[in-house]
């Protein structure tokens, strides 16, 4: 077997170039293309995001029923894990036959809160059941609306940068790793303040230009860590001032299997690198030996149970504004163009869409309701 076969990232933090961006002719994403065409790159998110056909080289959205159909399959699986206390009997034995499967034997299964997890599979399968996505984000359905809207934010706000003045990043930094008894000890509220004393002590914050990051993670069943990291477009400028942290911040190092913890791309498809920011899922992706190498498999799946559900657990206590770290994009003491405050309300949960509360807000949106 050779070592190509599951590439990794690459050891040093250059910045990546933009070859695996691969750009139609036909369909080019500069904001200018889009105005000259009476539209904006705004105009063809809508549209894409409307589609309910996969088109090869265009980037869609879940449908509707999809999002439905993931989160009946949370809920389901859900139930198999809470299905543990008594006996063994024929009722429960395919549940806990399948339980068994999944778990990898090696790995200490996670301690859950039984009726937290109940009370999340009720709260999807009524979401199901009503048409109206569940104020969770555990819920396939709810993220898919917050995913739409922010994304249309996002690009009213950086409509006015021109690609090349732009950057995406994924920023790894070691202390966000967290084993199955320790994920649960930790908010997004402090790794975000965490992150924030990070960017003020490398100087990123002095770096003049608009910063929008989010929280993700992803689960690695081999070790049974939970990897999280940071989604971020910013400046050039302001990009290049995150290789700081390398030297300011003892812990952003390259990862075992060769991740750079800080990875700059350049922008050259807005909507395909902006709606990556904020996923509606944590993946599974393990890491083989190749050559007697450790390498993460780029291929990711479903995070094996009840390890996802603890996931869902996790991101049912947390708040979207939490997930986000925003700076020099707007605030109510410096202001900022309207795009930026659009976006900064969205995210503290008090811009609306279509009469919808925003990701923090108390309602939940319709299915369809911010489409428009």
């Amino acid at each position: 077997m050779t070592p190509t076969k599951f590439p990794c990232l690459p050891a040093t933090s250059a910045e990546v170039s933009p070859k695996r961006l691969k750009r139609s002719k036909e369909r080019p994403h500069d904001p200018a293309h889009y105005k000259h065409l009476g539209g904006t790159c705004r105009d063809q998110f809508d549209a894409n995001a409307a589609a309910t056909m996969i088109t090869p080289g265009v980037e869609r959205f879940e449908t509707e029923q999809e999002a439905a159909r993931e989160d009946r399959l949370r809920a389901r699986q859900a139930r198999r894990v809470l299905n543990q206390p008594g006996l063994t009997n024929w009722i429960n034995w395919n549940d806990r036959q399948w339980l068994s499967r999944q778990c990898p034997r090696h790995l200490k299964r996670p301690l859950l809160d039984h009726e937290a997890l109940g009370s999340l599979a009720e709260r999807l399968e009524a979401g199901n059941t009503s048409g109206f996505s569940p104020t969770t984000l555990a819920s396939s359905m709810r993220m898919r609306l917050i995913r739409q809207d922010l994304s249309r934010a996002l690009l009213d706000g950086f409509e006015g940068y021109a690609d090349d003045e732009l950057r995406t990043v994924t920023v790894i930094y070691s202390g966000w790793a967290y084993t199955p008894d320790t994920l649960d000890a930790v908010t997004a509220e402090q790794i975000k303040g965490q992150f924030r004393q990070h960017l003020n002590r490398a100087g990123v914050t002095r770096v003049p230009g608009p910063l929008f990051a989010v929280l993700h993670g992803e689960f690695e069943p081999t070790s049974g860590v939970y990897q999280l990291h940071y989604h971020v477009v910013t400046t050039a400028a302001k990009a290049a001032a995150l290789m700081k942290l390398l030297a300011t911040i003892a812990g952003y190092k390259a990862t075992a299997t060769g991740a750079a913890p800080v990875r700059r791309s350049r922008v050259g498809d807005r909507l395909r690198q902006f709606t990556y920011l904020a996923k509606g899922y944590w993946p599974g992706k393990p890491v083989v030996e190749i050559d007697g190498k450790p390498k993460r498999v780029r291929k990711h799946g479903r995070i094996p149970e009840p390890f996802g559900a603890q996931v869902l657990l996790w991101l049912d206590r947390q708040s979207f504004a939490d997930l986000v770290v925003m700076t020099d994009c707007w605030s109510p003491r410096n202001g900022g163009i309207e795009a930026m405050r659009a976006l900064y309300l969205f995210v503290q949960g008090r811009g609306k869409r279509n009469g919808s509360a925003g990701p923090s807000g108390a309602a939940g949106g319709r299915l369809g309701g911010a489409d428009g």
